[in-house]
């Protein structure tokens, strides 16, 4: 599991263009309740990693590298993971 996004990034297509600074919300437009939702997205994204990687037997550092990679995606993509370790279909929105 120790390259689990680079098999993510081959099979899950691309979610469209990014946003550039200027379309990018700060933290004061988008309310402390977008923060909340957020970290709670994380939050859970990790859990269902965690159990994953009981699934797969991994060890500590792999269990580390995969929540730092969590932590990494941006919110829409940590969203569509979360999904995909649940099971559900994932829908790709943008």
């Amino acid at each position: 599991m120790s390259n689990w996004t680079a098999r993510a990034k081959a099979v899950l297509p691309n979610t469209g263009p990014g946003r550039t600074d200027k379309t990018q919300p700060s933290v004061s437009s988008v309310g402390v309740w977008a923060v909340f939702e957020n970290t709670q997205l994380a939050s859970d994204l990790i859990e269902a990693a965690m159990r994953v990687c009981d699934k797969h037997g991994d060890g500590e550092f792999a269990r580390q590298e995969m929540r730092q990679q969590c932590l990494e995606l941006p919110p829409q993509l940590q969203l569509d993971l979360l999904q995909h370790f649940q099971g559900k279909p994932v829908k790709f929105s943008n």
